[in-house]
């Protein structure tokens, strides 16, 4: 089946124009939002608010244009988050440029620091698996690697979703859209993980020393425990799959295993179609803001776009929406002040490319972050798109339909 994807361009000539307030509430009516939504619906905007260092996230106004259109329908807007990997700040002492989105706490406080904020948005903002990632429902699905996903409980609040993606690169999945915001943006903590490392979660009880209480002063639900001889001990029917215990153990005591490249992208796949099957597909909108595409996402710091900013582009289909992505922004012309110009074999030249076959990557056998300045090309990004259309998300197949903003209150075409 071939999916409509409506394509508005970045270029603006007027405010009539504008990406944030006119673009992004036209790319949901073209998707029909307006006929589905009903007065007092509770409808959640899923996004990403930006580790602390990242300069390149969706910015506030993109979605509080989006959150105001909500409320025109007379419907009810939320944005959201879910929370991120490894252990709050305030227990690690550590701060890395993946960390400061923990728990929901610290994660609000670097969404107001980039300016998302209930006053800012006309909204509440939280995060969809609860306060400390741990509030999920299991979800079964007949997927490539799993058969059952962790996903975000709070989605049980909402009539209807828009997955607010910014579009860019990823080191391991190749790029980031709407596939992998569904798949790592709206499972829990736990479901992030899972993703990440697969579902090996094996607890070495012998190799925990008498004294230490690490994991069972952190555990949220006291799943960790010792007995009257300081053995270690984990009641499985309490844990809710925070993998905090694995985060504070510096003992090796738990296991959680390893994925390829290839194996982490079908897991957040399976993850994504688990939230669709949980949800509803019908009740989800997808936008792809196609703009400050660098090869990094958003959970790190930014590097320079290498490529020009496209547009907006939304549908029903993510795989499809994604695929639309990818093929506009390899027919663009590279940034020669990114990344990708410094690879000798492109530093010289204004061309068109597979550039997310480029883009900088860890090497699946050092684990070491490869910038690739020999040019050697991966085509590992399609692996999420071919396994979304193998397990049934979506089709890869996609009628593009540019949209032209003729002039204000008149309808677009």
């Amino acid at each position: 089946m071939i999916a409509d994807v409506y394509y508005f361009t970045a270029r603006s000539r007027t405010y009539e124009g504008s990406m944030s307030k006119v673009k992004g509430p036209l790319a949901l009516e073209k998707l029909g939002f307006k006929d589905k939504v009903k007065k007092g619906d509770k409808v959640v905007i899923k996004t990403h608010f930006g580790a602390l260092e990242n300069t390149r996230y969706l910015r506030p106004s993109y979605l509080r244009f989006l959150s105001d259109y909500v409320k025109e329908q007379g419907a009810i807007p939320s944005l959201a988050e879910s929370c991120g990997w490894g252990l709050p700040e305030s227990i690690s002492g550590v701060h890395t440029e993946y960390s400061g989105r923990a728990n929901e706490e610290e994660y609000l406080r670097a969404a107001l620091m980039h300016g998302f904020t209930p006053e800012t948005m006309g909204a509440p903002i939280l995060m969809l698996d609860g306060p400390h990632g741990i509030d999920y429902e299991l979800q079964p699905i007949n997927g490539k690697r799993f058969n059952e996903v962790l996903v975000a409980g709070r989605l049980r609040e909402f009539d209807y979703m828009i997955m607010a993606t910014h579009f860019k690169g990823h080191s391991n999945a190749g790029f980031g859209g709407a596939i992998k915001n569904l798949g790592i943006g709206c499972v829990s903590k736990g479901g992030k993980i899972q993703a990440h490392m697969g579902k090996k979660f094996d607890v070495d009880f012998s190799k925990c020393e008498p004294e230490c209480t690490k994991c069972i002063d952190i555990c949220p639900t006291g799943a960790m425990s010792k007995d009257k001889d300081l053995i270690l001990k984990k009641d499985w029917d309490k844990c809710r799959y925070c993998y905090m215990c694995r985060s504070i153990c510096d003992k090796k005591v738990i296991d959680t295993g390893f994925s390829t490249r290839e194996q982490f992208n079908m897991q957040f796949v399976d993850n994504a179609k688990g939230v669709v099957e949980h949800f509803g597909k019908e009740k989800i909108f997808f936008i792809n803001y196609v703009i400050d595409i660098t090869w990094q996402c958003d959970c790190g710091s930014s590097d320079v776009p290498f490529v020009p900013d496209i547009g907006v582009l939304s549908s029903l289909d993510p795989v499809a929406l994604d695929q639309a992505c990818i093929d506009l922004v390899h027919d663009s012309y590279i940034n020669p002040h990114s990344a990708l110009a410094d690879i000798d074999r492109f530093s010289s030249k204004n061309m068109k490319n597979d550039w997310f076959s480029y883009i900088p990557r860890y090497d699946p056998d050092s684990g070491e972050l490869d910038m690739n300045q020999k040019g050697i090309p991966s085509r590992h990004w399609e692996i999420q798109l071919e396994t979304a259309e193998e397990i049934g998300l979506g089709s890869r197949n996609y009628n593009l339909i540019p949209v032209e903003i003729k002039r204000e209150n008149e309808h677009q075409h």
